[in-house]
């Protein structure tokens, strides 16, 4: 039971946090924030200031009234001392009805030193016996209830009177704390709007300040933000001599880094797969990417008769037709998952399964090479259309184990895979006939069903002490071919004039 009602306690906690946190807003303004810190300060400072004025002036106020009362009574006890030893009540009552007349003064009176009441004028409190007895002044408080019901506060100030220092006597005279108590309070009141209104003006000031010193944060925000949406060309032109100045400059200077990086990143992806400069950009602190064994598939795609073909044709046009080409090429490999190694002048090496995990990696190269046999047949209609040459390719393909790693020297290296199945791809490569792929009998095995292909005839390949069977492939399973003929379309419709690889003679 305890237990489950530790979980409830927990659950409605829980709860409540998340209301909590929906109802608070996700982002505060620093010109709210400073704004009210102003404030609470601004307001602090004023209360505290108006407390200890309104204190002091109560403070004064009861000083003045006491040493009022108190003067009154010790005056009146010192004039009352003979008639009250004498019993002259005729100058007793002279006294009292004199001191009533002052407006200040509620009442007055005279005892004797057993406490009877000799002579008195105005209002009489009742007064405790002790008090006569006392042998100073002491002021007694005490309240009455006025004629409109209200209740007014009094104060009585006793008083010994005493002859040649023996005490016959006692005077009492009373004060009204009604008029210090409404100055205090009118002074209270005073202090509490003047204090309304400084908080007020204190808060508009308050505001208007923190938003000038917060502009130049809300215009680095916004400048964040802009570099964040990708906008690399965003500048804060503001100068300033302060530590804003420092800040601005630094945030300049890390947007044209950040530009930099981002145009190194562009160009250098231009010359190697985007895979490799992903992984070699993440990795600047180390930019050798480690040697491993793999199980991947290479596909060379060669133009065949290309230096003839070369002969006929001005530089600008033999690179704008290899740029062409192997655009299409770099975008049919990408399809299928597959990296674009490197251009060897007019031959394209291609790996499936060599940056990440790919256990289809043979069949996603064979489907590759028949994307890129259609595609140079369809653009073929349009160049012999046009009057231009034809181009035709010729495609070896080859699966299993190789090394990838980095080959070169320190200066200069580039990422790629080496074995004998590469030099296999590439002999395979070699020995095909201008629109034909073929593959060695090992992979045709691996992916029947899903592949068509005619057996060919056995190739003596130096080096290998058995003949290698060939297969010329034709096509690809009949649940396979929706997805190329998509391919097909969203290459032949996306056109040439997109960012691709550019043609490197690496010969």
């Amino acid at each position: 039971m305890i237990t489950k009602a530790k979980a409830t306690l927990r659950q409605i906690a829980d709860g409540l946090h998340v209301r909590l946190a929906r109802l608070l807003p996700r982002h505060i303004p620093i010109a709210f924030k400073l704004a009210l810190v102003m404030t609470l300060l601004l307001v602090l400072g004023m209360a505290s200031l108006g407390i200890f004025i309104s204190d002091n002036q109560n403070r004064l106020m009861r000083s003045q009234l006491e040493d009022f009362g108190n003067t009154m009574a010790l005056q009146l006890a010192k004039l009352s001392s003979e008639p009250i030893l004498s019993e002259n009540n005729l100058n007793l009552r002279l006294l009292t009805t004199n001191l009533g007349m002052d407006g200040k003064v509620l009442g007055a009176g005279i005892y004797d030193h057993d406490g009877a009441l000799l002579s008195a004028t105005g209002i009489q409190p009742e007064i405790p016996r002790h008090l006569f007895a006392a042998g100073t002044a002491r002021a007694q408080p005490w309240f009455r209830e006025t004629a409109d019901g209200a209740s007014e506060r009094l104060i009585s100030f006793v008083a010994p009177a005493t002859y040649q220092g023996v005490r016959v006597g006692s005077v009492v005279v009373t004060l009204s704390a009604s008029q210090m108590d409404q100055a205090a309070t009118s002074a209270r009141n005073a202090i509490i709007y003047a204090t309304l209104g400084m908080t007020l003006l204190a808060s508009l000031l308050a505001y208007w300040l923190s938003r000038r010193l917060s502009l130049p944060i809300h215009h680095l925000m916004e400048a964040t933000r802009a570099i964040g949406r990708g906008n690399l060309a965003t500048r804060i032109d503001q100068r300033r001599n302060d530590e804003l100045g420092f800040l601005f400059e630094g945030f300049n200077n890390m947007a044209a880094g950040l530009l930099k990086k981002s145009q190194v990143e562009q160009v250098f992806s231009r010359y190697v797969s985007k895979n490799v400069a992903d992984k070699v950009l993440a990795n600047l602190d180390e930019v050798r990417l480690v040697d491993r064994p793999i199980e991947a598939t290479v596909l060379f795609a060669d133009i065949t008769g290309f230096t003839a073909m070369s002969e006929k044709l001005e530089p600008s046009q033999v690179s704008e037709l290899l740029n062409e080409y192997f655009s299409y090429i770099s975008r049919a490999c990408s399809l299928y998952g597959g990296v674009v190694d490197k251009f060897i002048g007019d031959c394209a090496m291609l790996v499936f399964g060599i940056l990440e995990d790919d256990s289809d990696h043979a069949f996603n190269a064979v489907s590759c090479a028949i994307l890129i046999q259609r595609l140079a047949a369809q653009l073929n209609e349009q160049r012999r259309a046009d009057g231009r040459p034809e181009v035709h390719f010729r495609i070896g393909i080859n699966s299993g184990a190789m090394l990838a790693g980095n080959l070169g020297s320190d200066e200069r290296m580039e990422y790629t895979v080496v074995g004998d199945a590469v030099n296999l791809a590439s002999r395979l490569c070699s020995e095909a006939q201008p629109d034909q792929t073929i593959i060695r009998k090992q992979l045709f095995t691996m992916l029947q069903p899903r592949i068509t292909a005619h057996a060919g005839q056995n190739l003596s390949i130096r080096g290998k002490s058995t003949p290698v069977q060939i297969y010329s492939v034709q096509n690809i399973h009949c649940d396979d071919q929706a997805q190329l003929e998509a391919n097909l379309h969203n290459l032949m419709t996306s056109g040439t004039h997109q960012p691709g690889l550019r043609a490197v003679d690496h010969a």
